[in-house]
């Protein structure tokens, strides 16, 4: 697991502190790991570090919690509204604290071996977490509290693109939000911390793409998610990115990814080149 420290101290929304100091706090007592994941960890890296805010903003706080039993999930929630700032939603996962929406998903051992989780009691409701456990694994901690104290640990981008892509195809066509982020991680690699990375260490993959770094950071986005995916997490991401490009009757992926374009003259062929450009560094780690 990294230890890259990023401090964003002062940057986040009081409602958010709040939110994730009591988590902390609880998820702590019962000595169970966590990390931010979703679009607020997304927002947290390139809009308060690296200054690239996207047009959605989130509101919301996704969090991924790592049990081994849904008693023990059982516990972070009973914890959580005995406080008295939390109430549960109909969904299974979801919380309000106020006007903020909380999500709180399970992963580890609870899940199956296909990396899906079944919520009780009918177990009906069916969730996928593929991914969850190499975003948390290969995660980094940010402080977002000084006084008193507030570290936590948040995926990377290359950790959240792998979850943002396995949850868009999990729950299309409803999850054309993870489309959207997606789409502006990708569109932000290079400027998340890898332009140094790209001219420095991948001389021959800005010289393929001919300098553009954009398009190279595409690519180097695929290495990086393919070099942190499990071996039954790549061949799902390359089922998905094989299914989204080359010759097909439909490509649903870019077709999301564009509507996050709509002002942008040609959207839909620049997503589906973007996507092929994803496609082209993931399989070059992952074959």
């Amino acid at each position: 697991m990294s230890s890259i420290l990023l401090d964003l101290s002062g940057k986040i929304k009081p409602s958010h502190l709040e939110v994730l100091s009591t988590i902390s706090d609880i998820a702590a007592s019962f000595e169970i790991p966590f990390f931010i994941v979703g679009a607020s960890a997304r927002d947290y890296i390139l809009d308060h570090v690296y200054n690239r805010p996207a047009v959605r903003m989130t509101m919301d706080v996704d969090i991924g919690v790592k049990v081994e039993s849904w008693e023990q999930y059982q516990k972070i929630v009973n914890a959580l509204l005995e406080t008295g700032k939390f109430s549960q939603e109909n969904r299974n996962h979801r919380f309000l604290y106020g006007d903020v929406k909380v999500d709180i998903v399970p992963f580890g051992s609870l899940a199956d071996q296909q990396k899906n989780i079944h919520w009780p009691p009918d177990q009906t409701t069916i969730m996928s977490v593929l991914g969850f456990q190499e975003a948390y694994e290969h995660s980094i901690t940010i402080r977002l509290r000084t006084d008193p104290l507030l570290e936590i640990r948040i995926p990377t981008l290359a950790g959240l693109a792998l979850i943002k892509l396995i949850s868009w195809s999990d729950g299309y066509p409803i999850r054309q939000r993870d489309a959207e982020d997606l789409a502006f991680i990708m569109d932000h690699y290079e400027e998340a911390g890898n332009l140094e990375r790209l001219f420095e260490k991948e001389p021959a993959l800005m010289e393929e793409e001919k300098f553009d770094a954009r398009i190279a950071g595409i690519r180097l986005l695929g290495r990086d998610m393919a070099v942190i995916a499990d071996p039954e997490t790549k061949a799902v991401i390359s089922a998905i990115l094989d299914r989204e490009t080359g010759e097909q009757l439909q490509y649903r992926l870019a077709t999301d990814m564009a509507r996050a374009r709509p002002t942008r003259e040609g959207a839909f062929d620049e997503a589906l080149a973007l996507v092929e450009k994803l496609k082209h560094g993931f399989k070059e780690i992952a074959g």
